[in-house]
């Protein structure tokens, strides 16, 4: 039991009691700087991601089923006898046979002198040499196997154990930047936390096939080094598809290499699969309470152990904290995680509320802008029976209440407008009464 308790989570519980969270509700300092931290300007980037293999165990069997079988023919070898026949000088003969006796016999050419006691000295005699030989197809076979193998074998290997980790770990950076209204405070924060262990200790659900894989790779290489394969090398290499000669086809040791030849060479895929599985980016609420409460903290022991330092005010008015897409996609992640709605259904409701709410902000804003008109044409009909001074006292007076109102660059537009009809009305009055 021991050992499967998360004592890192353990210290978190500790360090975020939920009677230590309860007093802060109420402590004045922590509720006046945590509106100024989401108010504020914060940049947060974290990351986590590690990685994950599934390893295709087909090619791993096919090579451990074969081994012993391998090992047994490099080890235990075919050989044949080579002979080679070639006529020399008498001095150089070294192996005098009944052939060479019957060979002189026919080439009484090859004789110098014959003696009365009936001795024959002969100038050159056929020497015949019987050695053995590794030159056959069998063992080029095996050998060319071995090699091809090792770079099946290797290239995997490599590729799995040495995969790059450039982009596995745990990484968090943290920008911000807060106005106390006295002081300007920044605060950086840089955390990266990469596994030390490999991957073989990091994957325990991939132990046993690792281990295998790594056995493999150990026993390949040690039969490419063996003395055998090396004196063959000087021999060509056979090429696929083998001819299936009477060892190939009927000794078990060599039809179970011949099986393994047409695998590796049938075998298209990689025969693993690296994956890196990340975590999801959205920063939840509770983590973005725990950065906030993490800089509340470092401010407050920085403050508390400065000799000299401004005295900090919170009779200031919460600043208004306005909804960003970061807050949306917290929203929305806290839906998606706490909801018993299946996917479908979320989807469904999600997309109603949001076009129902949309189609009654559009209603509001309609009519605004109805009852908006509606005044404009109220003020236009009374200015068209004041005289000139009050009508300028009404513009101004129109124009303060646009600007109050919130109204839209077009608004101002149509202000100066109706201010540029209502002067060329009056010039026309003026006009008529001159007349």
């Amino acid at each position: 039991m021991a050992e499967n308790t998360d004592y890192v989570h353990e210290t978190y519980l500790n360090m975020n009691r939920e009677d230590v969270q309860e007093r802060l509700k109420e402590d004045k300092f922590y509720n006046y700087f945590y509106n100024l931290l989401e108010t504020g300007s914060n940049y947060c980037k974290f990351s986590n991601a590690r990685l994950v293999k599934s390893i295709d165990e087909e090619w791993v069997t096919a090579i451990e089923e074969t081994m012993p079988s391998l090992h047994y023919v490099i080890t235990h070898p075919r050989k044949f006898i080579e002979e080679d026949r070639e006529v020399v000088n008498v001095a150089m003969a070294r192996n005098i046979t009944t052939e060479s006796i019957r060979h002189l016999l026919q080439h009484s050419n090859l004789i110098d002198e014959y003696k009365e006691d009936g001795t024959v000295i002969p100038n050159r005699i056929l020497n015949v040499y019987k050695e053995e030989s590794l030159n056959i197809y069998e063992n080029r076979f095996i050998c060319t196997l071995v090699a091809e193998l090792q770079y099946f074998v290797n290239k995997r290997f490599n590729l799995i154990f040495e995969a790059s980790k450039d982009e596995v770990g745990t990484f968090f950076e943290l920008q911000s930047r807060v106005d106390n209204y006295t002081e300007v405070i920044e605060y950086n924060l840089s955390v990266s936390i990469r596994e030390k262990q490999t991957d073989v200790n990091n994957e325990t659900e991939n132990t046993n096939i690792f281990g295998r894989i790594i056995k493999i790779h150990q026993q390949i290489n040690m039969l490419a080094a063996t003395e055998f394969i090396g004196m063959m090398r000087r021999y060509p290499a056979v090429s696929h598809p083998i001819v299936k000669t009477n060892a190939i086809g009927k000794n078990k040791d060599y039809k179970a290499c011949h099986k393994l030849w047409n695998f590796i060479h049938s075998y298209a895929r990689v025969g693993y699969k690296v994956n890196i599985v990340r975590q999801d980016p959205i920063i939840s609420r509770q983590f973005e309470k725990d950065i906030y409460n993490t800089m509340i903290r470092d401010y407050v022991i920085l403050h508390d152990n400065m000799e000299f330092h401004n005295e900090v005010s919170i009779n200031h008015p919460l600043k208004e904290k306005k909804m960003d897409v970061k807050q949306i996609r917290q929203f929305l992640d806290e839906i998606v995680r706490n909801t018993d709605l299946s996917d479908a259904n979320l989807r469904k409701l999600l997309v109603k509320e949001l076009t129902d709410i949309q189609s009654r902000r559009k209603a509001e804003l309609a009519e605004q802008e109805r009852i908006n008109r509606q005044k404009v044409k109220e003020i236009q009909k009374n200015q068209s029976k004041m005289p000139e001074d009050e009508v300028r006292e009404e513009e101004r007076t129109s124009i303060r209440s646009t600007k109050s109102s919130g109204s839209s660059g077009s608004a101002g537009e149509r202000a100066k407008l109706m201010r540029q009809k209502r002067r060329e009305k009056l010039a026309e009055r003026r006009a008529k009464k001159k007349q």
